[in-house]
């Protein structure tokens, strides 16, 4: 085949490749505006004697947006770390944590959450991911040390949704990563 031949047969298709292309480039599009926004919600029920974690996400706009309020017992994960600019990296850091304390009668619940970051590199691979680590304490015994609520940025793991404690026993909520993403 001649150059001349390649390039004739390259247009007469240049239709349908512009067509497949603007067919695809939506969902390039709705892809980064439908980024996941990670919400952690503690609730303390002292009617029914149990304290609550719960992990979510917002998507896009509304995640991005969403009205924190730590009266209201919700929190961003994304204000327990800081951001340092070296040139083209960006370094993503613990800044501080959470210490969430629920009394349940005599026994005082402390949930210390910390942030779990998936890459210090803001721009590397997952770096624009963030979930939490918690540890769970009944007064000064430990009942959980630092459980992952999301274990892995990417794959089929499965996503931890809650956790309860009543009466000192812990519960665990798993869901699958599809279910929750």
């Amino acid at each position: 085949m001649t150059c001349k031949t390649a390039i004739i047969q390259f247009l007469k298709h240049i239709s349908e490749i512009l067509l497949v292309l603007t067919l695809f480039f939506p969902f390039f599009v709705k892809a980064a505006s439908d980024r996941a926004w990670p919400i952690i919600t503690f609730t303390c029920d002292k009617a029914k004697n149990e304290v609550k974690l719960k992990n979510e996400v917002k998507w896009g706009e509304t995640g991005r947006d969403f009205a924190f309020d730590a009266g209201q017992g919700t929190y961003n994960p994304w204000s327990l770390v800081a951001f340092e600019d070296y040139g083209k990296r960006r370094l993503t850091s613990e800044k501080t944590q959470l210490n969430l304390v629920c009394k349940l009668g005599e026994i005082e619940y402390k949930f210390v959450i910390k942030p779990k970051i998936f890459n210090t590199n803001f721009y590397g691979k997952c770096g624009d991911r963030l979930s939490v680590n918690v540890s769970v304490y009944e007064n000064t015994s430990k009942l959980l040390g630092d459980k992952a609520m999301v274990a892995f940025c990417h794959g089929n793991s499965p996503v931890l949704r809650g956790i309860k404690v009543k009466d000192s026993k812990v519960k665990f909520y798993e869901v699958a990563r599809s279910r929750f993403y």
